[in-house]
């Protein structure tokens, strides 16, 4: 039930910016206003969403992770009122800035997957947590525009509220783990899983992991926000990986966007057949979604200590071979299959980076990084940008053909994150459990649980 809950929160996220683009038609003939004010409304979420992320990160580190995210939804579900009520678009505007706030919560989700679920199952956890993007997206593209159609702009808006108000008292239901138990017991416990039941002192022997790159050097609950974030700063593994996922994330921003687009001009498709098409990436990025954390945490339980890494450079490498050819083709024949491909392995990344990101952080400072993944990762935004502006200079064609090993770089800059990670890791084994050995043999203080 956590990693449902969690990924409901997604899930509502990415189908209600799916709902927008559904509605948008609607509110420019309500209210009267063109493309760049239409536009604006996705995106001054994604600002409240970064700005917010640093105070929510923090928060994440100090306060009961399930509340906090139960408190966002139901802000979130009360936006979703108000926007279905707007009397004026500056009034729709305004209350969408609301919508920021779930954005601004991720590093939360994030920081209780890690402490819900046993290290080598994290990227799999992870990659289910995100699956609830696919379902939000199925939902906002496909039901909402049933709903525009039968009941104008406004319902894209009220069906949202029922499923808010269930995610609030989800979360509200669901306990809080213990910051940082999962680590220090990295190589004490089996799997819960029984499936995929592991020895732990097996799995120890096989990961075999150096000492400890570093000695802790502060109080992580006393620390000043300056210390914080000076010790986040020493994870060289952590910003490798972070560089490196910022580039390769690129693309796929840049296909969210352009996708459609690309078949309309270059296959001289209508609307609806663009979007059939598009629908093939994106059958490809679900299997690869899911697929990623299996396939990583499979290997690490193998003893590949560097499983999450390899598999995001191996996948990026492979994602660049498909879509290279399938962007540079003007058959249909050639690009559809190249397209499911180059989907499945363009999002094969996305848990084993998250999982990867999180392993090497200090339980009591993981809602601080990722606030600070989180601002770094949104530069990729700029990348529908970028695309657009090659597109007004050499085609659209041409202009997904140069981006494309863009991901690859992205790839490659990961491949130095295998030099530090194996160490990072062992010193967050090492101080969580230092960590556990500190508090009082009746619990937490705070009233979180072992889960």
């Amino acid at each position: 039930m956590p990693v449902v809950a969690l990924a409901a929160t997604v899930m509502l996220e990415t189908g209600e910016r799916g709902s927008l683009s559904q509605a948008a038609d609607g509110i420019q003939a309500h209210f009267h206003v063109g493309d760049f004010w239409i536009g604006a409304l996705p995106t001054s979420m994604t600002l409240i969403g970064v700005i917010g992320s640093l105070p929510f990160g923090h928060l994440a580190d100090r306060v009961r992770r399930t509340f906090l995210l139960a408190g966002a939804m139901g802000i979130w579900t009360l936006v979703m009122g108000l926007n279905a009520i707007a009397p004026t678009f500056l009034f729709l505007f305004m209350t969408r800035l609301g919508v920021g706030v779930v954005e601004a919560n991720g590093p939360a989700s994030i920081s209780l997957l890690s402490d819900y679920y046993p290290v080598e199952e994290r990227a799999k956890r992870i990659g289910l947590y995100n699956s609830g993007a696919l379902v939000g997206s199925a939902l906002g593209l496909g039901l909402a525009g049933v709903f525009v159609d039968s009941w104008g702009w406004r319902s894209a808006f009220w069906m949202w509220i029922p499923l808010g108000i269930a995610t609030v008292v989800v979360l509200l239901r669901t306990p809080e783990p213990e910051r940082g138990h999962q680590d220090a017991d990295f190589h004490q416990e089996t799997s819960a899983d029984p499936l995929l039941a592991v020895d732990a002192a097996s799995l120890a022997g096989k990961l075999d992991l150096p000492p400890p790159s570093r000695v802790a050097t502060i109080d992580y609950e006393q620390c000043t926000t300056r210390e914080a974030y000076r010790e986040i700063f020493k994870i060289r593994s952590m910003w490798f990986g972070v560089v490196g996922i910022t580039v390769s994330s690129a693309l796929l921003n840049g296909l969210a966007f352009w996708g459609v687009p690309f078949f309309k001009e270059v296959h001289h498709k209508s609307a609806s057949a663009a979007g059939g098409y598009a629908v093939i990436f994106g059958l490809g990025a679900a299997v690869g979604v899911i697929s990623g954390g299996y396939i990583a945490d499979r290997l690490l339980r193998r003893g590949v200590v560097n499983a999450r890494i390899y598999v995001c450079v191996f996948s990026s490498l492979a994602a660049t071979v498909a879509f290279v050819p399938a962007f540079a083709s003007s058959s249909l024949a050639v690009t559809l299959p190249l397209f499911l491909i180059g989907g499945f392995f363009l999002t094969v990344p996305v848990a084993p980076a998250d999982a990867l990101l999180t392993d090497v952080v200090v339980a009591p400072l993981r809602g601080r990084a990722a606030a600070l993944r989180s601002i770094v990762r949104s530069i990729a935004g700029i990348m529908p940008l970028v695309i657009g502006a090659l597109k007004g200079a050499f085609g659209l064609q041409t202009a997904l053909v140069v981006v494309t090993p863009a991901y690859a770089v992205g790839g490659l800059i990961m491949w130095f994150a295998a030099r530090t990670y194996p160490a990072d890791l062992a010193f967050v084994a090492a101080e969580s459990r230092r960590l556990r050995d500190l508090q009082p043999n009746d619990g937490p203080a705070d009233g979180t649980a072992r889960t």
